[in-house]
């Protein structure tokens, strides 16, 4: 089941500005499958002359619906550190305008990393995450033995409306996540088993869930 303490809401006058921001742009980048959702159907993808560059695997499968060009993400990491290893940026002109696509209150690091290289730099913050209830009861009734969490705004948010009734619970669960910041912030939680993969398969959560027993 799914139990998210923030829903996505689209920004529609970011939405409706940034048809021509990507345009103008050399590269852009999406920080995530949640940007790929809320600004992807709105642009014109068919002329393949940017960069399309994604900060993971599932970021990369979820543009690749819209962009009929190849897709550029990190070979190793997903993250913004990552991406700006990334070969690409030694391709394109000093001074090239690169569109980092993004919700509200996104990350500064890649941003200002690639301003320090000379880019010109702007954001498109296309959505807002908008608290939301969880159903504890629904989590509860469910009776989860592990979860998958990938960010550590979704972890603070999610402990902070667990509440002391379900605190212990939440922190009983084998976690598995791609980044060791959200790792970091499950252990800052009270989460007594974390597990950093690079994606979630079926025969790698079996082989976990022995493991713990």
């Amino acid at each position: 089941m799914a139990a998210s303490p923030f829903s996505i809401e689209s920004d529609s006058a970011a939405l409706a500005a940034l048809p021509q921001h990507f345009q103008t742009a050399c590269a852009v980048f999406w920080v995530s499958p949640s940007a790929v959702a809320a600004a992807a159907p709105y642009l014109d993808f068919s002329d393949g002359r940017k960069a399309q560059i994604t900060v993971g695997q599932g970021s990369r499968q979820a543009l690749q619906a819209y962009c009929p060009h190849p897709v550029l993400s990190p070979d190793s990491g997903n993250d913004s550190e990552a991406v700006l290893r990334m070969a690409v940026w030694n391709t394109l002109p000093r001074g090239a305008d690169i569109l980092i696509v993004r919700g509200h209150g996104g990350r500064e690091f890649l941003a200002d990393a690639l301003r320090q290289h000379g880019f010109a730099v702007h954001a498109a913050e296309v959505y807002f995450r908008r608290p939301q209830s969880i159903d504890w009861q629904a989590v509860a009734a469910a009776r989860p033995d592990a979860a998958w969490i990938a960010s550590a705004e979704a972890v603070r948010g999610l402990f902070a409306q667990a509440g002391p009734a379900f605190t212990q619970m939440l922190q009983s669960l084998l976690y598995f996540t791609n980044h060791q910041r959200v790792a970091d912030a499950l252990y800052a939680a009270g989460a007594k088993r974390v597990a950093v993969v690079g994606k979630l398969a079926a025969d790698l959560l079996q082989r976990y869930t022995e493991q713990s027993r």
